[in-house]
Formats: C-alpha cells, sequence, structure tokens
C-alpha cells in the first residue's frame, strides 16, 4: 500500500523532473536564438564597417546586447538546473541590458531617458545587495566553496572552467 508521504515524493520529484525538462528546452531555445542573433550581429558589424553611421553602429549594438540578454537568461537557466532555484543576478543583469537597450532604441524625450536612468539605477543597487544573498547560496550549495576556490581547483586539475 502507498502511504500518502510516499505519494507525495513521488509527486514532487515528478513535476520537479518536469520543470527540469521544461527549463532544458528553453535553455535549447535560448541557444538557437543566441546563435541566430550572433549572425545577425556579425552582418550588421559588417555593414557598420562598410558605411559606418550612427544607425549602423547602433543597430549593430543592439543586436550584441540582445546576444549579452540571451546569455544571462541561458546563465539562469543553467542555475536553476545547476541549484535547482533561480538565481537573481542574472535576472539583475538582463534587466540592465534591456534598460540599456531601451535607450538605443527609442528615440527617448528627456523624461524618458530620467526614467530609464533611475530604473538602471535601481536594478544596478538591487544587483549589489541581492547578488550578495546568490554568492551566500551559491557558496553554500557549492559546499562552502566560492567560485574562484573551484575556478582555481579546476585549474590546478588542469579542467577548463565551469566544467564543475
Amino acid at each position: 500500500m502507498i502511504t500518502v508521504s510516499q505519494l507525495r515524493d513521488f509527486l514532487v520529484k515528478g513535476c520537479s523532473l518536469v520543470t527540469i525538462l521544461i527549463y532544458l528546452l528553453i535553455a535549447g531555445l535560448l541557444v538557437a536564438a543566441a546563435v541566430v542573433g550572433a549572425l545577425e550581429a556579425i552582418q550588421l558589424l559588417k555593414i557598420a564597417a562598410g558605411t559606418p553611421t550612427q544607425e549602423t553602429l547602433t543597430a549593430a549594438l543592439q543586436s550584441i546586447l540582445l546576444i549579452i540578454v540571451i546569455a544571462t537568461l541561458i546563465d539562469m537557466v543553467r542555475s536553476y538546473v545547476t541549484f535547482g532555484r533561480v538565481l537573481v543576478r542574472p535576472i539583475l543583469i538582463a534587466g540592465i541590458t534591456t534598460m540599456v537597450r531601451r535607450l538605443l532604441v527609442a528615440s527617448p524625450s528627456f523624461l524618458d531617458v530620467i526614467g530609464i536612468t533611475i530604473v538602471i539605477l535601481g536594478l544596478t543597487v538591487a544587483m549589489i545587495y541581492l547578488g550578495r544573498e546568490d554568492r551566500t547560496v551559491t557558496k553554500f550549495l557549492n559546499g562552502g566553496k566560492d567560485a574562484a576556490s573551484i575556478e582555481n581547483e579546476a585549474a590546478k586539475a588542469g579542467e577548463p572552467k565551469g566544467s564543475e
């Protein structure tokens, strides 16, 4: 006979597995988007090199910033799959990068620039304070080791960085 506790544990594990599978699917789609974005950025950089106008350079920069946002989202998915929780810092970095892109994409009014600047400052302050919590959690999940000591151990062992 199955107890309620066993059934609950089975359902929790099943839901966790489904969530991880969904995040892995999202990661695959983000990688595909990053590859397509990189190809577009290369084309835009070629155009900007041929005719370096403000419009061509802005388009190339926007494309590069979009790739940064996508890479940050991929890192967020990686942290969830690795640690079982979403770290705040990658989300804040994506937010800051998105706000910078917004300044470049539109022709913002003076009030828009002030508003976007306030949002960027708020996200930066949040990243400083909440990022400390992420570092503490990451250190706890890595058995008390911080990222630098893990990288040093990997370098001593001859492993590439991030192969943990």
